[in-house]
């Protein structure tokens, strides 16, 4: 059964607003276990994320050490010339951390499950401006080509000889720098073109439009928010001690 992207939206905050609210490492581990529940009960992939997440865990690993580094409390897990490197609370507070940003990215993914324009029009449902919803539309858009034409520059790069494993760090930033300038230039004509079009169009000419697109809500989309609203409500109140 199709549902609807209200429905999608609706749950997404909840989880959203969950993850940023809990602090409790045993609280985050299960509201992520409910996030990847949710993932599989909508028919999100999940194996192309996980990879992606698996080469930003360099990353994740440092920001672990700077968290332990600036978090008192907790003991002394190594040391490096007197100075704390890794404790038992900074190490619990960079843990924390990573579980929080995946459960917003899988979260995320159930969004990005529906068709796009269906997001839009589930936006414009809830009563938000049509040019709010027609800007996330072209966010939703504009990123996979942002993406596409950084990844065409680095691919030119490289076929002029660059390798971009084996050069410094230094030089490897600074190319970077030089890569990523004709891709924003590049997003910014698109964007610019986009402009025009939707003004030759009479964008923003009436304060309302309408679509031949209407959306209803079904009995499955209320229970599937009563559920989720319900896993939700039970992580939150084990994080706060509410029930035992």
């Amino acid at each position: 059964m199709k549902i609807d992207p209200r429905t999608k939206i609706i749950i997404v905050f909840l989880i959203s607003s969950a993850a940023v609210m809990i602090t409790e490492l045993s609280s985050l581990l299960f509201l992520l276990l409910l996030t990847l529940i949710l993932c599989r009960l909508f028919s999100v992939a999940l194996s192309g994320p996980i990879k992606k997440l698996r080469k930003l865990l360099y990353f994740l690993v440092v920001l672990a050490l700077i968290q332990s580094i600036f978090t008192p409390g907790g003991e002394v897990l190594v040391t490096a010339g007197g100075m704390r490197i890794l404790t038992t609370a900074g190490l619990e507070t960079g843990i924390s951390i990573i579980i929080r940003m995946s459960v917003i990215v899988f979260s995320a993914l159930i969004i990005a499950s529906a068709p796009a324009m269906d997001v839009v029009y589930g936006l414009i449902a809830m009563k938000l401006p049509y040019e709010i919803a027609f800007m996330v539309l072209l966010s939703i858009k504009f990123l996979p080509l942002f993406r596409e034409e950084f990844a065409d520059s680095l691919t030119a790069v490289q076929l002029a000889g660059a390798d971009l494993v084996k050069i410094p760090l230094k030089q490897k930033l600074s190319l970077y720098s030089y890569v990523l300038t004709p891709s924003v230039i590049k997003a910014l004509n698109r964007a610019r073109f986009i402009s025009l079009s939707m003004e030759s169009r009479g964008f923003r000419a009436y304060p309302d439009r309408t679509s031949y697109c209407k959306l209803s809500m079904r009995g499955m989309d209320y229970v599937a928010i009563i559920a989720a609203s319900a896993a939700v409500l039970l992580v939150v109140s084990y994080n706060f001690n509410i029930i035992g």
